[in-house]
């Protein structure tokens, strides 16, 4: 008998603010999901977001404050323009097929004089199971998953650049030395898979995505997970 899937229920949200001499500085905003239910799964679930949530806020805290402190104090000092750090972190659900569910994670940060930031992490999810799937689960055994995404991604780049985009000059070690299997999510489209901010393109071009279409013989595909 299949266990049922979790189901998402109301999401973690999470506000905090940081002052200087009185004046707000920084503040951040935090909307993960979470899992309905009380039962291993959604425990171990909801508090693998928790932890993200706690992860990141320190990370607030810690990196961004003191930078957005300095910000202030020298804007006062100068009577220059200035305005409040603000870091965001949201999710999104990609894709959602039976009990595979796709969440993407986007955090931003904003800060007078910088250029906007942005990092990006996604995980796809086995809901009978409560546990992240890996890339494998979506191609036919003994794949070379890594080879495959990155022969796409070398062949999607050249006509990118053929079209007018701008990539670093050593792009195809870039993408090489930067693909980490674990950055991918499912969307109707297909399998996407991205690279860091400024990893393989300058900033302009934001987080560069390729999007592998399904293939149900030879992968990529929604895997299909039975649980007794």
């Amino acid at each position: 008998m299949e266990r049922e899937a979790l189901r998402l229920g109301e999401a973690l949200r999470e506000e905090r603010s940081w002052e200087a001499d009185g004046v707000t500085v920084l503040t951040a905003s935090v909307t993960l999901p979470q899992a309905e239910g009380a039962d291993a799964r959604a425990r171990r679930f909801n508090r693998y977001y928790r932890r993200f949530c706690r992860a990141y806020l320190t990370y607030c805290r810690l990196v961004l404050l003191p930078d957005a402190e300095a910000s202030f104090r020298a804007a006062l000092e100068t009577s220059a323009p200035w305005c409040c750090a603000r870091a965001t972190l949201e999710h999104r659900v990609t894709c959602r097929t039976g009990a595979v569910c796709s969440v993407v994670c986007d955090a931003a940060e904003t800060a007078y004089g910088a250029p906007a930031f942005r990092v990006r992490r996604a995980d796809v999810w086995d809901l009978r199971a409560g546990l992240p799937l890996p890339l494998c689960e979506c191609f036919p055994p003994h794949t070379r998953c890594r080879s495959v995404l990155l022969r796409f991604a070398r062949e999607e780049t050249a006509r990118r650049i053929e079209r007018g985009a701008r990539f670093r000059d050593d792009w195809r070690r870039a993408l090489r030395r930067c693909l980490n299997t674990r950055s991918f999510c499912l969307t109707d489209a297909g399998l996407c898979f991205f690279y860091p901010l400024c990893s393989i393109a300058g900033a302009k071009e934001g987080i560069v995505s390729y999007t592998m279409p399904y293939d149900e013989r030879s992968g990529p595909f929604v895997p299909s997970i039975v649980r007794t």
